[in-house]
């Protein structure tokens, strides 16, 4: 049984008072490991129309219950509503009584509020004429800009534009990983700024990788060019490095990059240029998958937190240095671990959305 759903059971039968002390301290467990969880759980009792659980399992706050009611009646004025075609497994719905069917209901509604909320992209003005989206961990989303540019935004991003792009360039900034198929406007370049690099093109397809948790930016073109410079050192010729279709440019995240093409810890790699665009591993994330070729475990991990928004916590540093090869795509955290344990020596324990690795000796 998935982990998620085993979650839902338990504080299904909870709530509904059927579930034994077993289950009720196993329910706590994950609570403490995993507060997002406890909201959750406080977004059924109140859908349900409980004062307490009949366990008292969660002593809520009023703090805690205005804010729970405060998403319902959100999402009751958005209108989110479940997907009634989509059926839940029979190995799921055959542990429950009628009324633990009626709280896992609940629960769905509880799910869809919490996601509308939580993780659907966030656009909001940051200064006067300024929009800012915001991807959370664990979702990825396409937007169109102004003049027709689309960007895909990977997890824990944020994209701040111009919502008019009337000026004589179309500048964004970016922090965190997009993908950039541009609006071809010869008199109106196109800007990004990624740490303290800034990418100039007037139409093309590319890819910014610019964590704040990463040690080096990316940029990797797929069609078109681009001209890559320091912030505020465009106009100088000798810190200008002009890619073209399949490379990849690769700069220290916080080296001084005045001189970027003497710099001997740069790199431009060629990409196969046999690939078709959805083959590329940098871009992999744009159709839906997570791919990795000799990364480290703890290089691997920070993508898949974002991937999958989760918390991996090392427990001996041993482990951290493993380099592993894969991808994944539809597969549940737990299978993803699962699958790497077959092909690398380690122990993991999942608790809510925290995963604990060990090594196995």
């Amino acid at each position: 049984m998935d982990t998620d759903d085993r979650i839902w059971i338990l504080m299904a039968r909870t709530l509904s008072g059927e579930a034994n002390q077993a289950e009720v301290e196993e329910l706590s467990v994950c609570f403490k490991h995993d507060p997002e969880l406890r909201r959750q759980y406080l977004v059924m009792k109140e859908l349900w129309g409980l004062e307490s659980d009949p366990y008292d399992t969660i002593a809520d706050t009023g703090n805690e219950k205005i804010h729970v009611r405060n998403i319902l009646k959100r999402a009751e004025e958005e209108r989110v509503e479940e997907d009634e075609t989509d059926e839940a497994p029979k190995t799921i719905w055959r542990f429950f009584t009628g009324k633990s069917m009626q709280l896992l209901y609940a629960a769905s509604i509880a799910v869809a509020a919490i996601l509308f909320f939580y993780h659907k992209p966030v656009a909001s003005p940051a200064e006067k004429g300024e929009e800012v989206v915001a991807v959370k961990n664990g979702s990825r989303t396409k937007i169109l800009l102004p003049d027709g540019t689309s960007v895909w935004l990977n997890g824990d991003s944020k994209l701040f534009y111009d919502s008019t792009f009337n000026g004589k360039v179309r500048r964004v900034k970016l922090v965190g990983e997009a993908f950039f198929d541009v609006a071809k406007k010869v008199n109106q370049p196109f800007i990004v700024e990624a740490g303290d690099i800034r990418i100039r093109v007037l139409g093309t397809a590319f890819n910014v990788k610019c964590y704040k948790d990463d040690k080096n930016i990316e940029t990797t073109l797929l069609r078109g060019s681009v001209e890559v410079s320091k912030n505020g050192e465009e106009s100088i010729a000798a810190s200008r490095i002009l890619l073209k279709p399949n490379q990849k440019l690769i700069v220290p995240a916080e080296e001084d990059l005045s001189l970027l093409p003497e710099k001997k810890d740069f790199k431009v790699l060629n990409l196969d240029d046999k690939l078709k665009e959805d083959e590329h591993i940098e871009t992999s994330w744009v159709y839906n998958r997570v791919e990795f070729r000799g990364e480290t475990f703890e290089e691997l991990a920070r993508k898949l937190e974002r991937w999958y928004d989760i918390k991996i916590v090392f427990e001996d540093a041993g482990v951290k240095q493993i380099k592993l090869n894969g991808s994944f795509e539809k597969e549940t955290i737990e299978e993803a671990f699962l699958a790497m344990q077959k092909v690398a020596s380690f122990k993991f324990k999942i608790y809510g959305r925290e995963i604990f690795i060990k090594s196995s000796e």
